[in-house]
């Protein structure tokens, strides 16, 4: 599980090291609208967003 939080007023994007690149992932908890997906080299949060997914 990975458990992302952005506590800025603006997006903000994190780079995810290359071990979870190319993972498939479903979302478990999330305060936008967020859908199950494939993670690439970065992910980027909406302002104050949530994000916890689980790697399959």
């Amino acid at each position: 599980m990975l458990v992302f939080t952005n506590f800025y007023g603006r997006e903000h994007t994190v780079k995810l090291p290359e071990k979870y690149q190319g993972k498939e992932y479903q979302v478990l908890l999330s305060n936008y609208d967020a859908e199950n997906g494939k993670l690439t080299d970065e992910i980027t949060l909406a302002p104050c967003e949530a994000l916890a997914i689980k790697i399959k």
